[in-house]
């Protein structure tokens, strides 16, 4: 998937929690979605041809030898972020975000044919749910569809 394909999916996941489970207004929204758009990209600091590696030299440098869909895209890697986030201050918006964004990015990843291994270090086998390649007709029907249920979960 492309980096904006994952940062719709990011988006449409935290507007499903924010609409439906959890409510957040005012400043707080800013911070939360921000979030989530910076954890929908955060997984892919390992590849680096990825757009966040190429604004990011700095924060891609430790994970450049990982190997593209290794390490980083990982519910253990979801699991360090959060506990990166929420031991320091609790929970907050920030931590929720980026982790709704983080996860985002490993479902959508799950629809390439590559998969991702969701319980590294513990097994490398990777788990799909989808035959989509990068940048092919399925993934802009994703895409659109990600918009079409994002506008249509929005209450105003």
């Amino acid at each position: 998937m492309t980096y904006k394909t994952h940062i719709i999916g990011g988006v449409a996941l935290a507007i499903a929690i924010n609409e439906y489970l959890i409510p957040i207004e005012g400043i707080e929204l800013v911070y939360y979605y921000g979030s989530a758009i910076v954890g929908s990209l955060l997984p892919d600091l390992d590849h680096p041809k990825s757009w966040i590696s190429s604004k990011t030299v700095i924060l891609h440098y430790p994970f450049r030898k990982l190997g593209h869909r290794k390490a980083t895209h990982s519910l253990f890697a979801a699991i360090l972020l959060w506990a990166v986030l929420t031991l320091p201050f609790g929970i907050n918006f920030v931590a929720l975000g980026s982790l709704l964004g983080y996860l985002s990015h490993l479902i959508l990843d799950m629809l390439n044919p590559t998969g991702v291994p969701l319980l590294y270090p513990f097994t490398k086998e990777k788990y799909k749910i989808g035959k989509m390649h990068t940048g092919d007709t399925g993934e802009y029907i994703v895409t659109v569809l990600l918009i079409i249920i994002s506008v249509v979960m929005i209450r105003i």
